[in-house]
């Protein structure tokens, strides 16, 4: 690789370190794969370079998807600032250039300027004419974004306020079924970046019976009102009116994008309940689980239990009961509380993925069956189905990140799945960092797994992964004390081993390296 090669702008690539510099000092220390993307791309310096001549490239052993390519790339351009994207073209259905130029241009006398103005006042007018006269193929403009806003209570009431937010999260959800959408939820007081973004924004307001639902998308950068609609209609039409406004607001996004009518319309999404108290129940056990406490996941256990009463079939209540009965699984106090989480896990994940099989949190939960078969090609399937439907909601993406990593070796594809769910959600609750540094961890990127097991909740496997982290690079008595606060957090009779054994999908080889860095720390 020549000198030249290695200046891209005002910065350096060290390809050796992998890290950029800038002339102003400043470091930059790139993911090992990152780096090595970036290695690839400056020996092709100015030629293009497939995703799979990548991937062979940085990844020669192991299997990956182009997530992690694309991953990647978005690392090396927010590295290089606000010409990233200048520096790295990416040429749709190609691949990717490293293009710098490292000479200046010759300096050009007026006359030279004013015939190159000239010239290219005539490539301008043909371009413009050519705007109008040709389709866009499909990614050569860029994805339109939305920012999903909570729906505001006007009665500012509990119950509504919960539902506010619960259906502001149903409408992220179906349209980030769209492919060529990014969509991503806000707080009412976070900031919303310009560009191509629009901005959904809503209020509920309930009476006696009734409910009353406005929504707004305005152009998050003039500013202008695009549209705006009033539904009213019973409480039990709740979900009916959300439906209605999803047709209308895809099909006002894509008149403002493309000039043309969405030809598909959106699809609804199954999982919603028909009954609005099962829902508000449904909203209050997912605020008691990520409390990530004893308390709260009985409390938690309780709501859903009470919703699947007033809706037997509602699946999106018996997979979080199936998430719930997990966590509580290892805050047991006894083998016999622990069999009986599991047991109740086994069979309400059982009855979610027969309710709803394509649902993306059904499909992350099933990995869990199919790996107790043995059966780690499907699990893997059903995790990878479960990230392309969900590709733009950063939940399910942090979900699979989590549970899917541990159970099928996807290695740095979840930890892509993790990052993608950080950068979509601007407000992150702490469970992302148990995503990112599980996925992390099972990827072998244990710097960046320690960082991130740092800052997640302290729940049992945390706490023993974290271990297994601080001793694989040398923390030997941190490794101690976190381990120590594991076993204190152990069903009494049951080993860490046994524990994570017991999920029945982890990964046989997993398994074996977590029980090594175990039996390390205990042997010193």
């Amino acid at each position: 690789m020549s000198k030249v090669r290695e200046e891209i702008g005002a910065y350096r690539f060290d390809a050796k370190a992998g890290s950029l510099s800038r002339t102003s000092g400043a470091t930059i220390t790139l993911r090992p794969q990152t780096a090595a993307v970036l290695r690839v791309l400056c020996k092709r310096h100015g030629q293009i370079v497939s995703r799979d001549e990548l991937i062979n490239e940085v990844w020669p052993a192991t299997t990956v998807t182009e997530d992690s390519v694309t991953q990647c790339i978005k690392e090396i351009r927010a590295a290089l600032g606000d010409e990233g994207h200048r520096f790295v073209r990416t040429f749709p259905k190609r691949g990717y250039m490293l293009d710098v130029v490292a000479k200046q241009p010759p300096r050009q006398t007026r006359a030279t300027k004013s015939f190159w103005r000239a010239l290219l006042a005539g490539f301008a007018l043909a371009g413009i004419a050519l705007i109008f006269l040709r389709p866009w193929s499909e990614g050569e403009l860029p994805s339109p974004e939305i920012v999903v806003l909570p729906f505001q209570d006007v009665s500012q009431t509990d119950r509504w306020t919960r539902i506010g937010v619960g259906l502001a999260s149903e409408v992220s959800a179906a349209l980030a079924r769209n492919d060529w959408l990014e969509v991503r939820q806000s707080g009412l007081d976070s900031p919303v970046s310009n560009g191509q973004t629009y901005i959904l924004a809503g209020t509920v307001s309930a009476t006696t019976g009734n409910v009353r639902l406005t929504a707004t998308l305005s152009d998050g950068q003039a500013g202008r009102i695009l549209w705006s609609e009033v539904w009213s209609g019973s409480e039990d039409n709740v979900f009916a009116l959300q439906s209605s406004l999803l047709e209308r607001v895809e099909a006002t996004i894509a008149s403002s994008w493309t000039g043309v009518i969405a030809k598909d319309r959106i699809q609804k999404t199954a999982t919603s309940p028909r009954n609005l108290g099962a829902f508000d129940l449904y909203l209050r056990a997912i605020e008691q689980k990520h409390l990530f406490t004893s308390e709260a996941l009985v409390r938690a256990q309780q709501y859903l239990e009470q919703a699947l009463e007033l809706e037997p079939d509602y699946g999106r209540a018996w997979t979080a009961l199936a998430v719930v009965h997990l966590l509580q699984m290892e805050g047991g106090r006894s083998v016999e509380d622990f069999e009986m989480h599991l047991q109740r896990r086994i069979e309400a994940t059982e009855r979610a993925l027969a309710l709803s099989p394509n649902d993306p949190e059904t499909l992350i939960q099933a990995t869990f069956l199919y790996g107790r078969a043995g059966d780690y090609a499907t699990a893997e399937a059903a995790l990878r189905k479960a990230t392309r439907i969900g590709r733009n909601n950063p939940d399910i993406l942090a979900q699979a990140a989590w549970g899917g990593a541990r159970r099928v070796p996807v290695g740095a594809d979840a930890v892509g799945w993790a990052q993608r769910a950080f950068d979509l959600n601007p407000t992150p609750p702490p469970w992302y960092h148990a995503a990112l540094a599980t996925s992390a961890f099972y990827a072998g990127e244990y710097a960046l797994a320690d960082e991130a097991y740092s800052k997640a909740p302290p729940l049992t496997e945390i706490l023993y992964r974290h271990a297994a982290t601080a001793e694989h690079l040398g923390d030997h008595e941190r490794a101690r004390e976190l381990l120590s606060r594991a076993r204190m957090k152990l069903p009494d009779g049951l080993t860490i081993t046994e524990l994570e054994a017991a999920d029945g999908s982890t990964f046989p080889s997993y398994v074996e390296r977590l029980t090594r860095l175990v039996a390390q720390i205990d042997g010193r």
